[in-house]
């Protein structure tokens, strides 16, 4: 029997060993995020405004998630391998709708916070999804490339090289 203090890590885990790599949205149904969307704000860690559009510098990976949900646990591990090969390289937002303070704790304890995560309870609408983890990979000019519902093992070759393609894109 599984202790309850111990369900998320324990469901988290094997969450984590059975995840697969995104697959990528093809031409055609690559969507170009709205100017409305575009200029979408959520707040850092620090409590400092960041909008979408003022990172669009470089590929955004947009992720939203919560600090009791099994699934969006069980990705973090990937995504903090990813981050620390590519968070030069691309802009990495880690949302989630709960308080700061709940997010850092987590983060903290967990070992997590090296990772840019941001708060915000208003998502435009094309980001909106009735279920997380949910994430996005953005190009820098504007088109959703990848579009994943539920979790992902992100820190996979896959996902490397399509991250190494946008970042070479003019």
């Amino acid at each position: 029997m599984i202790i309850p203090a111990t369900r998320t890590e324990v469901a988290s885990f094997f969450i984590r060993l059975t995840s697969l790599p995104p697959s990528t949205l093809e031409i055609d149904e690559q969507k170009t995020v709205s100017q409305q969307s575009l200029t979408w704000s959520f707040k850092d860690m620090d409590g400092n405004t960041v909008s979408l559009n003022s990172l669009s510098d470089k590929p955004i990976f947009l992720n939203f998630w919560a600090t009791w949900c099994p699934p969006c646990i069980a990705e973090l591990p990937g995504i903090k391998e990813l981050h620390k090969v590519y968070g030069d390289r691309i802009n990495f937002v880690l949302v989630s709708n709960e308080s700061r303070a709940k997010v850092r704790g987590f983060a903290k304890e967990k070992g997590f916070d090296q990772l840019p995560f941001y708060q915000n309870e208003d998502v435009p609408r094309e980001f909106s999804s009735q279920s997380i983890p949910t994430t996005f990979i953005i190009s820098k000019n504007g088109n959703i490339v990848l579009d994943k519902k539920g979790v992902a093992k992100w820190n996979s070759e896959k996902v490397e090289e399509l991250l190494d393609k946008l970042i070479a894109e003019e």
